[in-house]
């Protein structure tokens, strides 16, 4: 029953990541195809610069909820503490790598969408959603600590909030994990009554945890360098 869950899961997951939010919320706002505008590319930062901040934010939201609403879904569903349907483990803890499968499900259905014949984003709002789901607090703190270095270090770049600031974050949060960790002597649950948010923790994060945070970086960059480069030939073309 475990696995025909997380199966389940894996494919409600894609199905939900490949909703374009881009797409739809460029033509309420201008009627346009957001993927013949701008850089092309239907995501956050492409609908902010062509259509407007407020549409940009709404798709950062709507975007951000592809993921973690699935996977809070299925955690209260069938792996909390207190379940609403129980389903039997294959080992302890098997509830936790299902989420992580499903958030990266909701990933991979952002960048190759089966509605869209396969062309998406860049599934930096996706993720953004899954860690937020995942590490509330360390996900703030670094999202602050990206913004100021790419302020410090990449103030020239082109869109550096919007491409930049990502790739800082993808790359620094699972080393800021890892130095929490290293760094910490305890470990004190934020939420340790709750049946969606017992997993958000200060200090010593589990191996697994980490593990799953440097899996959805190295599922997110390639894609992102995927479009970048599709972005360059274009623009020699």
């Amino acid at each position: 029953m475990y696995y025909l869950v997380v199966i389940f899961g894996l494919i409600y997951g894609y199905l939900s990541g490949s909703v374009s939010y881009a797409r739809l919320f460029a033509r309420i706002g201008k009627n346009v195809d957001i993927t013949k505008v701008g850089n092309g590319n239907p995501g956050t930062s492409n609908v902010s610069r062509e259509i407007g901040t407020g549409w940009g934010l709404l798709t950062l939201l709507c975007d951000a909820l592809k993921g973690s609403v699935v996977m809070a879904a299925f955690k209260l569903l069938f792996f909390s503490a207190d379940p609403v349907y129980a389903v039997a483990l294959p080992f302890e803890g098997a509830g936790f790598p299902a989420l992580v499968l499903i958030g990266i499900a909701a990933i991979l259905g952002h960048a190759f969408p089966v509605y869209y014949k396969f062309h998406g984003g860049g599934s930096i709002g996706v993720l953004f959603g899954c860690w937020l789901y995942l590490i509330l607090p360390q996900f703030l703190i670094c999202t602050a600590l990206s913004y100021f270095i790419v302020k410090l270090f990449f103030p020239k770049q082109k869109y550096p909030m919007g491409r930049m600031t990502p790739v800082v974050f993808c790359v620094l949060t699972p080393i800021y994990l890892l130095a929490e960790t290293l760094i910490a002597s305890a470990r004190t649950p934020l939420f340790p009554d709750s049946l969606l948010f017992d997993h958000w923790a200060w200090g010593q994060h589990s191996v697994m945890l980490i593990v799953s945070i440097v899996i959805f970086t190295l599922t997110v960059i390639p894609i992102n360098l995927r479009l970048l480069t599709t972005e360059v030939l274009k623009k020699k073309a």
